[in-house]
């Protein structure tokens, strides 16, 4: 067995594992949002950016502020944002930005034809800078993100910066399919040495390349000693699952942490608490933050293999979304990812199983209808498809 888990199914390419230069773990937003500026402010030659979400606000508009006057310096900017997720993205910055020479895609715009094209969205979260610097992770360019809206603090999120030939990566995929007179880049930034681990970016864009579910699926497979995952959203297919208990059933720690109480989607949740008592019963222990809404995405294998970036443990990432998540290998980032991972459970709630067993009778059928309706939308979706 490789000294790094896990082993990879030979199912389909993958690309190869890339130096880190330098590499940048926030998970708090005002961080976030304040890198963000100060490097997309620094550029001096290009800014691609995709986003699921980019909508009115104050936050938002001091970002499209440092857009628009990069364009209008001459700066090559691309934009990639979902047609129904960005949908609040004022007409008058789509002016302004075309006028001063930005480029605006929007994907999938909205449509009355057929489940299975609304479903798929492009979910990706990417910021490069200048063909050296590249940001993926779960924030959002909105003001929820830091008023913490629909509690009282700013979201738990995650952003994770590497530099180096990860970059060039990160560029290539940007400008397929949607960029494709892109043209060549301009790195501005001296090569440094030495390395803090190593990466390469996974991208799912299904129907075609199911890459995203496949290696979390061989993530679970070879773990042999521990397997934490954080996500905001939680109904995987049933394979999945099976995946996840077969690791209990090995001996692993498999550990869930999952959006508490405070959710921008409380009904939803509900539907996510219809899987715990499965969970428990299978060994699995689940966790739910406390304090303001979780929306970062990572997991850990072993402490020795992680993922940081877009897509949740859910049916629409692994089935229907553009997702982009950054692998990583080596002491430093996965010491960054357990030591982050050992934060959030400490102030997480811990779900047991008897307690569990003692909530309130009418969740119970709730939970069921919720679960009923999961089904039914993941069958409808699926179509003659199998898992």
């Amino acid at each position: 067995m490789s000294k790094h888990l896990p082993r990879p199914h030979r199912l389909w390419p993958l690309p190869p594992w890339l130096p880190l230069s330098d590499l940048v773990l926030l998970t708090e937003m005002e961080h976030i949002a304040n890198w963000l500026e100060l490097t997309l402010a620094r550029a001096r030659h290009e800014i691609l950016l995709e986003n699921y979400i980019f909508q009115a606000g104050v936050w938002p508009e001091r970002i499209f502020r440092i857009l628009l006057r990069q364009a209008r310096a001459g700066l090559r900017v691309h934009l990639t944002l979902d047609a129904l997720g960005s949908r609040e993205f004022p007409t008058r910055w789509v002016r302004e930005l075309e006028a001063a020479g930005a480029v605006l895609h929007w994907y999938h715009r909205l449509s009355l034809r057929g489940l299975e094209g609304r479903l798929r969205r492009t979910h990706r979260r990417l910021v490069l800078v200048d063909g050296y610097c590249l940001a993926v992770g779960g924030f959002a360019i909105s003001d929820a993100w830091l008023s913490g809206h629909p509690g009282s603090r700013p979201y738990r999120d995650a952003l994770l910066a590497g530099m180096g030939a990860i970059a060039e990566r990160g560029r290539a995929l940007f400008a397929t399919g949607l960029h494709p007179d892109l043209g060549q880049a301009e790195n501005s930034s001296p090569a440094k040495s030495g390395s803090w681990g190593e990466a390469r970016l996974l991208a799912g864009n299904p129907p075609r390349r199911m890459n995203v579910r496949r290696r979390y699926m061989a993530a679970f497979k070879g773990a042999r000693q521990s397997l934490w995952i954080a996500t905001p959203y939680f109904n995987p297919d049933p394979r999945v699952l099976s995946l996840l208990y077969g690791a209990v059933r090995r001996g692993v720690d498999v550990r869930v942490l999952l959006a508490g109480r405070i959710t921008d989607h409380p009904l939803l949740r509900f539907g996510i608490q219809a899987y715990y008592q499965k969970l428990l019963r299978h060994g699995i222990r689940v966790y739910e933050y406390e304090g303001s809404f979780l929306h970062g995405k990572y997991v850990q294998v072993d402490g020795r293999w992680a993922s940081v970036g877009s897509a949740n443990l859910d049916f629409l990432s692994l089935w229907f979304n553009r997702e982009l998540n950054m692998e990583l290998r080596g002491a430093v980032p996965n010491l960054l990812l357990r030591t982050l991972f050992l934060r959030e459970f400490a102030r997480a709630h811990e779900i047991v199983a008897d307690r569990w067993a003692r909530r309130p009778w009418w969740r119970r059928p709730l939970e069921g209808i919720l679960a009923r309706i999961d089904g039914w939308v993941q069958a409808r979706a699926m179509g003659a498809r199998r898992y």
